[in-house]
């Protein structure tokens, strides 16, 4: 073989050779050394190598790329609106709503798991002390207040009304009575107890009269009287003059001897029933839930991520400012290993940086070619 061939050989292969360990050695300058080389006081030139160097300012400029060009307000605010990510996140939330309430749990069994204690006896005390408050503050607004100012107009104005259909149920009744055989025993009870008080005299009058004779006068007068329209008017008036003496009273006047503690039992224990307390904590959630399912399902979760997702398009660019995301950034990637970052990089990149190793040796073999080419021609 000629001289020229071996000659113009060897310059392609040591131009290969340098071609590729020079770009192998740059790509390992990238990340190596992870830290500064120093020969007493003197630090070795490249060292650490370019990323671990550079990592801070790296920092710096991905967080500014992140929010000024890739998690900017205006993505998220598009993001938010996508009618998908509203339905998806919907049906995620609804899915873990019934998975949770299938486990049976109760209102108790909710409310220890969340370190609540004693909610029981808790919610019995405070409905008790909330319905002595309200009773406290209802008999001091209205303790002293006349009933006149009590009762509504509506009211007034319906007992008016019933007041003849009073008197005539009252006057009939007492018709029924007088004309009835306890009636009559009633009258003749009385005039025996007439004549027992008036001495001899009128005891002499009755042995010659009679119970008898005077029971059977003094009834038909008796009813007579009861059916005249003065008796009928004159009991009007009386109820009519009792009841505007009533609404003139106070509470307080009409029962003086009012004692507050057993009608605040009664009505506390009336509450206490009526929301039915044991029976509440013993039941499961799903149990209350059941008759809303539908609404939560078809409403209530679909408008509450409405409102939440209103709430965060308007203020996404607060939000952001306020989570400092530029900041976030850059301290994870300061924070981030040097060897896993390689590690990332390389695993990503591995292919495409042989093949730039391959391409140096190319490029240097094709230099030597064409240096061996030209000591040929020159020589």
């Amino acid at each position: 073989m000629p001289n020229w061939t071996w000659t113009l050989l060897f310059m392609i292969v040591v131009g290969a050779i340098i071609g590729g360990f020079t770009n192998f050695l740059a790509i390992q300058m990238l990340f190596r050394p992870h830290r500064p080389i120093f020969i007493g006081k003197w630090q070795l030139p490249f060292t650490p190598g370019l990323i671990p160097k550079r990592q801070k300012e790296l920092a710096v400029q991905v967080g500014k790329l992140v929010v000024n060009h890739l998690v900017t307000p205006e993505s998220i605010q598009k993001k938010l609106s996508e009618p998908k990510l509203k339905h998806e996140m919907a049906t995620l939330v609804s899915n873990k709503i019934h998975s949770w309430l299938d486990q049976g749990l109760t209102v108790q069994q909710v409310l220890d798991s969340l370190q609540i204690k004693n909610a029981e006896q808790r919610t019995k005390a405070y409905l008790h002390s909330k319905v002595g408050q309200k009773y406290a503050a209802l008999k001091q607004k209205y303790w002293n207040e006349q009933i006149n100012e009590l009762i509504p107009e509506e009211w007034k104005a319906s007992v008016q009304e019933k007041i003849p259909v009073i008197s005539d149920k009252i006057i009939e009744k007492a018709i029924d009575y007088f004309s009835s055989e306890q009636g009559r025993d009633k009258i003749n009870n009385m005039i025996e107890n007439f004549f027992e008080d008036r001495g001899r005299v009128w005891n002499m009058i009755q042995m010659f009269v009679g119970n008898h004779s005077l029971v059977d006068r003094f009834q038909p007068e008796i009813i007579k009287f009861l059916r005249n329209d003065g008796t009928k008017q004159m009991l009007n008036t009386i109820l009519q003059s009792e009841w505007q003496k009533l609404q003139q009273n106070s509470l307080q006047e009409l029962f003086p001897n009012w004692q507050d503690e057993p009608l605040l039992d009664y009505i506390q224990t009336w509450v206490e029933e009526t929301v039915s307390i044991e029976k509440l904590f013993r039941t499961s959630i799903h149990e209350l839930i059941l008759p809303y399912k539908a609404k939560i399902d078809g409403k209530w979760i679909p408008f509450l991520f409405d409102s939440i997702g209103n709430f965060f398009v308007q203020r996404t660019e607060e939000i952001m400012k306020r989570f400092h995301v530029e900041e976030i950034v850059r301290e994870q990637i300061e924070a981030f290993s040097t060897v896993k970052l390689e590690e990332l990089v390389l695993s990503i990149a591995k292919k495409e940086l042989t093949m730039i190793t391959y391409l140096g040796a190319i490029l240097g073999g094709a230099i030597g070619l064409i240096q061996g080419i030209i000591v040929m021609i020159t020589s």
